[in-house]
């Protein structure tokens, strides 16, 4: 055998196991990759922020859950809101005024005071979870029950704010 038809072979067999390789590892490293939201969704909720954000009431996020979010140093958050009150749960979204990409969304029971609120972006990614229960808040982990709570509270705000089939 030549020594050109030595090289083209072993060159073949480093490229037939380098795409062996990556074919066998494509489904581990595809399965490790969050869900993205869909092109569809992320536009409802750019929609549900920019509206938020032009139409919403003035609020402010106290300084204790400004700091545990992130987005301040024990000082208030000023936001654009939309509140709804159903009983004693109260639900938010609330959009930064300092920046459109930290949208908060809120769940509070008054009865109990625990409160969990989703620290999320303009395009709808889940970024944080915070709780608070006896009057203490705390950073989460988060966990695919959490991820779910975020994705129905989001629908719930992108259904009022921006339904479907809105202009």
């Amino acid at each position: 055998m030549s020594k050109f038809h030595r090289d083209c072979s072993s060159r073949f067999s480093a490229a037939l196991v380098l795409l062996l390789t990556v074919v066998m590892f494509a489904p581990v490293t595809r399965a490790q990759v969050r869900p993205s939201p869909s092109l569809q969704a992320r536009k409802r909720m750019v929609r549900a922020v920019d509206k938020t954000f032009q139409e919403g009431l003035h609020a402010k996020l106290p300084p204790h859950l400004s700091t545990l979010l992130g987005l301040s140093q024990e000082q208030e958050c000023p936001v654009m809101q939309a509140m709804l009150r159903t009983g004693t749960i109260v639900q938010g979204f609330d959009v930064s005024a300092a920046n459109k990409n930290d949208v908060v969304v809120f769940v509070v029971n008054e009865t109990t005071k625990d409160q969990t609120l989703y620290l999320t972006s303009k395009q709808g990614v889940l970024r944080k979870v915070v709780t608070v229960g006896e009057g203490i808040g705390r950073v989460q982990k988060i966990t695919s029950k959490d991820r779910k709570a975020f994705e129905k509270e989001k629908q719930f705000w992108l259904d009022r704010l921006v339904p479907v089939g809105a202009p």
